[in-house]
């Protein structure tokens, strides 16, 4: 009996065993760690409607967000160089056509397959005869011809694609969230808890280069401010901050720099806070524009107004990471040499020269001059006069009235004309500039005489313009920084770039021109170490 029992308990014993390991073997366990990206951000999502999205509208921050995660543009500017995402691109040799033609594999999240009439319906915001000349279809491909590829491309860069089979018709009171969140990115939208300040994606096993995305989830953190932000970055809570376009203010990258763990990735941008133009109509004396340029002392400048890293400035006016950026003197003071300069032009303390700036009243023009009529004066051999204007400030040097004059160069003012800050650099009315009058016409240059021909500067601008590979275009830009230096057209005071602040554990970023350190591209490429 006794033996009976002990043979019945191993038959029970060996019965749960082995559904035991046929239960496990049907349902593995993942010893493998999700691998989750925690973004921290200050920007607050009160709305996903992306059809409601436009500047300060409630579902603009979401569509930013999710333009960096789950939403993708035909072609991106990553690393200074455009790169083909939902489509190849192609520029003929003139650089006047650019052909974007569809890949294969690209899905919206909801299973359809992207292709190129979602391509030409986002492309309807662009303008016709403002933005390219004309469009035409080939099957998969959309063929414009344009002024100036480069400027096209960014343009084209700075869309995401939407969905036609769910947007066109839609107004954003008849959009739902579901069919707003669909993309066609690496990551796709899972939820937002509003309450606790998260926004989460999942990756999206559908993407073409799903196998080279390291992160399960991407996971957005929102903070009250900056500083809270920058301590959780300290502390290890996230792995980056990001705000779009946006870097770190001067007191966070103070905050950063050096801290364990941390790491601050730099990026070059376009936009110039403030340059000095000559008015090279009037100016013609290149020896006075630099005497000039060298009373005036760039540190102090960097340091009562530029944000924490800023750069110095360069004489070739083309700031570091910039396509076909050369090395040229950086802007730095030199009073002596400027004396040397002026006493060289027939200038003494005695005759001195009357040096008009023109200043944009209610504006930090005026903080500018403060420093700058000090700083220039101390040669003692130049008079600085103050001629402040308010709403006449544009008609003034639009009518050639002026010196010299401050500007803010925008990231995208500097892509206009031949790019590289050109159309600042032009007359109220030259035939490079479309635009008549020019409405930044600080520099006052030609770029064609009296009869029509091109002058020296006009065909160094023309040739930018015509550049079809990267070696015609660095020598063309190459040729503009040598005119910059030899010709001192403006004096820009210094380079601020955008920082970024990241865990020391992430590598292999790539650095988007629209969006920065976070983008669909670097998901190829970024990896968290252990």
């Amino acid at each position: 009996m006794n033996k009976s029992k002990i043979i019945v308990a191993m038959m029970l014993v060996f019965i749960i065993a082995t559904t035991s390991i046929a239960f496990v073997a049907c349902n593995p366990k993942n010893n493998t760690k999700e691998s989750v990206l925690m973004v921290g951000t200050t920007t607050v999502v009160d709305s996903l409607n992306r059809l409601d999205a436009a500047g300060g509208a409630p579902g603009y921050n979401f569509d930013k967000i999710a333009s960096v995660v789950s939403q993708i543009s035909a072609v991106s500017k990553i690393d200074g160089k455009f790169v083909g995402v939902d489509c190849d691109y192609k520029v003929s040799e003139d650089g006047k056509t650019v052909t974007l033609t569809q890949k294969e594999g690209y899905k919206w999240h909801d299973g359809t397959l992207v292709s190129i009439e979602d391509v030409k319906y986002t492309l309807k915001s662009l303008k016709e005869g403002e933005d390219y000349q004309s469009v035409t279809q080939d099957g998969n491909s959309l063929i414009f011809t344009v002024d100036i590829a480069d400027t096209f491309l960014s343009k084209v860069a700075s869309e995401t694609i939407v969905p036609k089979h769910i947007f066109d018709g839609k107004t954003k009171d008849a959009l739902t969230d579901a069919e707003s969140v669909v993309g066609a990115g690496p990551f796709r939208f899972v939820a937002i808890d509003k309450a606790a300040g998260t926004i989460e994606f999942e990756k999206f096993d559908g993407y073409p280069k799903a196998d080279d995305v390291k992160f399960d989830k991407v996971v957005f953190k929102q903070y009250g401010s900056q500083e809270v932000l920058t301590l959780a970055l300290k502390n290890g809570e996230v792995d980056m901050i990001f705000d779009y376009s946006k870097g770190l203010s001067a007191d966070a990258m103070s905050a950063l720099d050096g801290a364990s763990g941390v790491q601050l990735v730099s990026q070059a941008t376009k936009q110039i806070d403030k340059v000095m133009f000559f008015n090279n109509q009037k100016m013609t004396n290149v020896n006075v524009k630099r005497a000039i340029a060298l009373s005036i002392d760039y540190g102090k400048i960097r340091q009562t107004f530029a944000p924490s890293g800023a750069a110095p400035s360069r004489e070739g006016f083309v700031g570091e990471g910039i396509v076909g950026h050369k090395e040229t003197p950086a802007w730095s003071r030199d009073l002596q040499k400027a004396k040397e300069l002026l006493a060289g032009e027939g200038y003494s303390e005695q005759n001195k020269f009357r040096f008009e700036i023109l200043v944009h009243s209610g504006t930090n023009d005026t903080q500018y001059v403060d420093l700058l009529k000090t700083q220039i004066e101390e040669s003692g051999m130049v008079e600085v006069v103050l001629v402040a204007k308010g709403s006449d400030w544009q008609q003034y040097y639009q009518g050639g009235n002026h010196m010299a004059s401050f500007a803010k160069i925008t990231a995208k003012g500097y892509d206009f004309e031949a790019g590289y800050g050109t159309r600042y650099t032009l007359a109220t009315s030259t035939n490079m500039c479309p635009m008549n009058p020019n409405p930044v016409a600080h520099g006052q240059m030609l770029t064609e005489d009296a009869d029509g021909n091109l002058t020296a500067y006009g065909k160094i601008l023309e040739a930018i313009k015509k550049a079809t590979s990267d070696e015609e275009l660095e020598k063309a830009v190459g040729d503009y920084q040598d005119y910059m230096v030899e010709n001192v057209l403006c004096v820009p005071f210094f380079y601020a770039g955008v920082t970024y602040g990241a865990s020391s554990k992430l590598d292999g970023f790539r650095l988007d021109a629209t969006s920065g350190i976070l983008n669909v591209v670097t998901f190829e490429t970024l990896k968290k170490n252990a």
